[in-house]
């Protein structure tokens, strides 16, 4: 079991990643969304890049 959740957090944040490489601020807009700054896609993958220092 600890070796799926493992992988899974792995998987997470390989995605996390990406998406702050998208989700960029742009002025106070994100520029792929246009949601306000910071947008809820940048603010989940900041929280799962979070996760590892828990561990």
């Amino acid at each position: 079991m600890t070796n799926a959740w493992n992988d899974s957090l792995a998987r997470y944040r390989r995605h996390a990643a990406e998406v702050l490489t998208t989700h960029q601020c742009m002025d106070t807009s994100c520029a792929v969304c246009g949601q306000q700054w910071p947008c809820k896609a940048a603010c989940a993958a900041e929280f799962v890049l979070e996760l590892r220092d828990m561990q």
